[in-house]
């Protein structure tokens, strides 16, 4: 079978869509977590929650971690260098191109996945090669003036409820799957996203008109090219799929007994 990173005939092995390590934190020792659907009549249950399948030779599987998930994982975890206000969580000595290659390998595992959790990250071929490349490459650069964050961004907020209506263990302790947002037209783009560990990342599709508006846009928590960076704090009622995601919870777990 190949490996979908390098194309080689291999044993492969069962890589996780998302790393280990984020969902190990979930779990907080618990065998399992409490899986709820956003719908009406889907019971909650307890689920294993480690979605996982063949994609990885073992080379590319130790690839991904020795450059980007032993980062990436550990970033909003460490103390080091790190100031936190009421606004903003400031970080120092940040590695911009490692992290953002880090978000992308999961988009990218997300696509490619046959998984139904992942159903709703469904990237071109060509598009997928191209993160693919990048990610083997270990650089976002495409052509001599254009590179991949030209045309995908990734905004990170972190998630809080100032009004204490929802606590901070709380927001923390809750794994939003992927979900995607479609623009009204195609210039508008699209938006795929997910929430881990309080913070709620997304990335933005968006071609543009023109080489330079290319170049110009900017979003709100957009990750940037500097050894200092802060991510801002969003209040959970202004996300709304993320606040109808909470209310779900609150809804079924009044409702429901596991």
């Amino acid at each position: 079978m190949n490996c979908r990173l390098c194309g080689k005939d291999d044993v492969l092995q069962k890589s996780h869509i998302i790393p280990k390590s984020y969902l190990r934190g979930l779990k907080k020792g618990n065998g399992q977590l409490v899986s709820i659907t956003c719908d009406e009549t889907t019971v909650p249950k307890k689920v294993n929650s480690d979605p996982k399948e063949k994609l990885l030779c073992r080379s590319c599987e130790q690839f991904l971690s020795d450059n980007y998930e032993k980062y990436g994982t550990r970033l909003f975890k460490s103390s080091k260098g790190v100031k936190k206000t009421r606004k903003y969580i400031e970080f120092n000595g940040f590695k911009y191109t490692e992290y953002y290659l880090f978000l992308i390998s999961i988009l990218w595992r997300a696509s490619i996945s046959s998984l139904e959790e992942f159903s709703s990250v469904q990237l071109q071929q060509q598009f997928e090669s191209i993160l693919a490349s990048s990610i083997k490459n270990k650089s976002i650069k495409l052509q001599t003036s254009l590179k991949l964050d030209h045309f995908i961004r990734i905004s990170v907020v972190r998630v809080v409820d100032s009004k204490g209506g929802v606590s901070d263990d709380v927001i923390r302790s809750v794994f939003l799957h992927f979900g995607v947002e479609h623009g009204k037209t195609a210039e508008d783009g699209i938006v795929y996203y997910f929430m881990i560990s309080g913070f709620l990342i997304c990335y933005f599709f968006h071609v543009g008109t023109d080489i330079h508006d290319i170049r110009a846009k900017r979003i709100g928590g957009q990750l940037v090219n500097r050894p200092q960076i802060k991510i801002p704090k969003v209040e959970l009622s202004d996300l709304k799929q993320v606040h109808d995601g909470f209310k779900a919870v609150h809804e079924k777990a009044q409702s429901h007994t596991l």
